[in-house]
């Protein structure tokens, strides 16, 4: 039976601390394969967070230069950074449902009570990789950060993933998790485009209108 995944992402993050260097597809080919994706996922959204080893300069060189590094950081950019990857967890560290974190930000943020559907598809799409990050006003990260419990500038690193310095571009993966992770960031390009017909509001602001 393969390991169970956190304990692989455990020894992962342990082989990080230490300044091992992990090769991601190392440590993925050790689950099952219905957990490897997920486990993926999980040590990019790791990465973006984790306190960089005492590299040398030379050695932090040859890491961003491996081509893979850099096209895999580019695509979780293109997806909306860590978004999908991180929401997720931290919903599940809250104890929310998405519909009931839709709820708890409807209250606030003020916002009327028949925003929370429309808040609610906002956040499907955030986790399914289908806004982009710039988009996501202070106001609701601020709001967010409130309710999941985590500093507002973990939530804006999270949207900064794959832009340099991407603290992921200091590890290493091999070609076939590289490309599966491409390849499922690439299949969200048809949720991009918000719902037809409907009038820009409040709730669009938070999410759709930046900084502003």
């Amino acid at each position: 039976m393969p390991p169970d995944p956190d304990r692989i992402l455990s020894d992962f993050v342990d082989a990080w601390n230490a300044g091992r260097r992990p090769d991601v597809d190392e440590y993925v080919a050790r689950a099952g394969e219905a957990d490897r994706e997920r486990l993926a996922a999980d040590m990019v959204a790791f990465l973006a967070f984790a306190p960089t080893p005492e590299y040398d300069d030379e050695a932090l060189a040859a890491i961003r230069a491996e081509p893979v590094v850099a096209s895999v950081a580019a695509a979780a950019q293109e997806r909306g950074g860590l978004w999908p990857a991180l929401l997720p967890r931290l919903r599940a560290r809250a104890a929310l449902t998405t519909g009931q974190l839709a709820a708890a930000l409807v209250g606030v943020l003020g916002l009327p009570a028949d925003r929370e559907a429309k808040t609610r598809g906002y956040l499907e799409r955030l986790e399914a990789g289908g806004l982009d990050p710039r988009g996501l006003s202070g106001r609701l990260l601020d709001g967010l950060a409130q309710l999941l419990g985590v500093p507002r500038a973990d939530l804006e690193g999270a949207g900064a993933f794959g832009a340099p310095p991407a603290p992921a571009t200091l590890f290493r993966a091999a070609s076939p998790v590289a490309q599966r992770m491409r390849a499922d960031l690439d299949v969200v390009a048809d949720a991009l485009a918000g719902p037809p017909g409907e009038d820009w509001d409040e709730v669009d602001e938070l999410f759709r209108g930046g900084a502003r």
